[in-house]
């Protein structure tokens, strides 16, 4: 019975083949994008699940507006002593070092490659392993080196004896942590007594675990208004992040596709899911009304509703199980590329058995959500299924059908507004004005050695050369001065302005910045800046020129510069000239920005790179191109977009496809009444009118429905950037035109055929 059913089953997908292709594709594409991303998102969720007391140990943020996402990661070396000392609510607090890289030991004659390897003293035990058990030797000397059991292992397998250097071994930690390591170097726990400003130096990340029962938002609260005497620092505030949300609530500049992106292109896999399913139903439905003669007829032979019911769900199962399998191969041969870009270290079978999971999760939902409208079919009766009655509500008939394609323009509408709002923005961050020439444009950075200038000018290629700083970008760091007075102007609260060192006028002139107001920097002059417009307009100023600002005279207003992540504002800066004399004709600098002629940037690269080599400085050379730091602000809305119109395709076509099905049942529920009216008299024209009303109506319903939830969701996307588009009226009237043409273009196809047709063979054959 079974082998009957499928042999009917795949006739009948044979039968329509080119509308289950597109549903089975569209199923098969929206499972692959959605277990993928659902399986990096239960990823990010699971960091630390094994680390004892997880949910009581928390990582120390310092909040900063003027970074990504508010926060700086690293703090100072002396805050886990202070929190212990200062709030009872702290069990234990440690800070360490964190990184991966080439492990030396024994005197750099042996080497480990990607070694996770951290830094940090003897309270790291007492927050990270709950168990308190020794596991390292105490008294300590000053450092001490200890390494998993398994990197132990692992020298031991390639004939290393790890004994002389490491002072013993570690049980393993999972990769899968805040803080990852294979190698540890520990140190006395100690407070520093020097008379360096210890407070000064933000390098080291910090975690602390709260004492059982502790009131943590009374903790939070205490710390966000910190101020320690003999600190320099002033007030600090600092932010409580929960060790297990941690990795994906702070801002990662190596990640390629930030975390909130991913929650977004997992709800648009979803949406792309319920398109093809509702597609699929739609098409199915119609299908079983068209099949009613033949449904009436196995009745009458004794065929029970139970039958006809499995015979109609194995069907669907085929289809579903089609599609899930083909979204599987799609998911293997799209594995390695996975991984490149979520750069997650996990096995193979944890993606598996993830993709499994959610293949099961939507195989159920699909099946629940078939099963009603089959089975409401099945109690029709057999005069029903031999002369259907064509119900009307509201004057809509065939609701079902009608319903099922209203929701899948929604969706199709909602993605089509989304990804255009979504690439105008995108097309707005990357515009080319944010205030200065960035195009073919490397910076240069040497930290163990410089070139002269000349030797930079002599290369082919490069038009321009001038030292630079790399407080502008890419940003090396950051400088500010609080300003109290300017002018004749005292402020009650002092002015944060941020101070940019640069080379005199070649500034201005090297990166096409015009000059708004006053003149440029002269050359040798140290007294004179430069502000910014935001600057003029924070230290209120009408005519800000002649001004005097600390230890510089105003002489000149430039342009705000974009050169932060397109989520940051433009802050008030101050643009000094740093040096007096260029260090040209034999002076020596590491920190260079040229601009070399188009078509000439690796040629360039390369000859640079060898200039330095002959210098003999042969590492720690860094060049970057300008462009390319400031297109990286927006990589992770890249790739969501390349995702976003990719799926948007897949909900367009289903929508296209999901049209012409319709109007194949439409026009053959409806063959003799169109061959009668042809025998009237009517043209082709009025029985395309005929039809059309029906399916503007429901595109122009989509549109009023989608158009409010696209722009509620896309305001509140846009909120975050600085700069920012406008949703403005052609931007609608181009997603309604696009949809109702594909509506249209759809109804057209069909019905011109249906239309063509001669009246006499088309009542004959009714």
């Amino acid at each position: 019975m079974i082998l009957y059913f499928l042999k009917v089953a795949w006739r009948n997908l044979l039968k329509y083949k080119a509308q289950s292709v597109i549903s089975i594709l569209g199923l098969a594409i929206g499972f692959m994008a959605f277990s993928f991303t659902m399986s990096w998102i239960s990823f990010e969720y699971s960091y630390d699940s094994f680390t004892p007391d997880a949910d009581r140990i928390y990582q120390v943020v310092k909040v900063d507006p003027k970074l990504p996402g508010g926060i700086k990661k690293t703090t100072p070396e002396p805050l886990p002593l202070y929190l212990e000392s200062t709030f009872p609510e702290v069990e234990a607090a440690t800070s360490a070092y964190a990184y991966k890289g080439v492990f030396y030991f024994n005197d750099q004659k042996d080497s480990i490659v990607d070694c996770y390897q951290i830094i940090t003293d003897t309270s790291f035990f007492n927050v990270f392993y709950a168990d308190n058990k020794p596991l390292i030797k105490h008294p300590i000397p000053s450092d001490v080196f200890y390494a998993t059991e398994s990197m132990m292992q692992r020298l031991k397998a390639v004939g290393e004896d790890p004994n002389p250097f490491f002072s013993g071994s570690i049980p393993d930690r999972s990769y899968h942590s805040n803080v990852p390591f294979d190698v540890i170097q520990v140190r006395q726990r100690q407070q520093r007594k020097d008379d360096d400003c210890i407070w000064c130096g933000y390098n080291a990340i910090t975690f602390l675990k709260v004492k059982e029962g502790a009131d943590v938002n009374a903790l939070a609260k205490k710390m966000s208004h910190i101020e320690v005497e003999n600190s320099f620092q002033g007030v600090m505030s600092f932010k409580l992040i929960p060790l297990r949300k941690a990795h994906y609530q702070i801002p990662n500049e190596k990640t390629v596709i930030q975390f909130n992106h991913l929650k977004i292109f997992a709800a648009v896999s979803l949406m792309v899911i319920f398109c093809g399913l509702f597609n699929y139903l739609m098409l199915f439905v119609n299908r079983i009304k068209m099949r009613g003669k033949e449904l009436a007829l196995r009745k009458v032979n004794a065929s029970s509703d139970k039958q006809l019911l499995m015979m109609l769900m194995t069907e669907f199962f085929l289809v579903l199980f089609i599609s899930l399998f083909i979204g599987g191969l799609l998911t293997e041969c799209l594995y390695p590329s996975f991984l490149k870009l979520s750069m997650i270290e996990a096995p193979r079978s944890y993606f598996m058995l993830e993709a499994l999971l959610y293949g099961c999760s939507i195989a159920i939902i699909s099946i629940v959500t078939a099963f009603f409208p089959i089975r409401l079919l099945m109690k029709r009766s057999i005069r029903e299924n031999i002369q259907p009655e064509t119900k009307v509500f509201g004057g809509i008939q065939n609701r079902f059908t009608v319903v099922s394609l209203l929701i899948q323009l929604i969706f199709g509408v909602l993605l089509l507004f989304c990804s255009l709002v979504f690439y105008l923005q995108l097309r707005n961050l990357n515009r080319s004005d944010i205030g200065f020439d960035r195009f073919n444009i490397n910076t240069i950075q040497s930290w163990y050695g410089g070139v002269p200038i000349d030797e930079i000018r002599k290369i082919k290629g490069v038009e321009e050369v001038i030292p630079f700083d790399r407080l502008f970008l890419p940003r090396g760091g950051r400088a500010s001065s609080n300003i109290t007075e300017a002018g004749d102007k005292k402020f009650a609260e002092a002015v944060e302005v941020e101070i940019v060192n640069v080379n005199g006028p070649d500034f201005t002139q090297f990166f096409s910045i015009p000059i708004l107001s006053g003149r440029n920097l002269r050359q040798g002059v140290d007294e004179e800046c430069l502000i910014n417009e935001t600057a003029k307009r924070v230290l209120g100023f009408d005519d800000p020129i002649g001004k005097k600002l600390q230890d510089w005279v105003i002489v000149g207003v430039i342009p705000d510069l974009y050169i932060d992540s397109p989520l940051l504002p433009v802050l008030p800066c101050v643009y000094r000239s740093l040096q007096t004399k260029v260090p040209d004709n034999g002076g020596v600098s590491g920190s260079y920005a040229y601009r070399y002629s188009p078509d000439n940037r690796i040629e360039t690269e390369q000859a640079i790179l060898a200039v330095f080599a002959k210098s003999g400085v042969t590492k720690g050379v860094t060049i970057l191109n300008m462009d390319d730091v400031y297109t990286d602000y927006t990589k992770s809305e890249r790739y969501l977009l390349v995702l976003l119109g990719l799926m948007t395709l897949v909900a367009l076509l289903i929508v296209t496809f999901g049209v012409y099905s319709m109007i194949t049942f439409s026009c053959n529920q409806r063959r003799k009444e169109i061959a009668i009216r042809k025998v009237n008299g009517a043209r082709i024209s009025e029985i395309f009118r005929l039809f059309i009303k029906q399916y503007v109506f429901v595109t122009v319903l989509a549109c009023i429905i989608a158009f409010p939830m696209g722009v509620y969701v896309m305001q509140r996307w846009l909120e975050q950037y600085v700069c920012r588009i406008h949703l403005e009226w052609w931007i609608f009237v181009s997603v309604f035109g696009l949809i109702l043409l594909i509506v249209v273009a759809g109804i057209f196809s069909k019905l011109y055929k249906a239309a063509s047709e001669n009246p006499a063979e088309t009542v004959k054959s009714v």
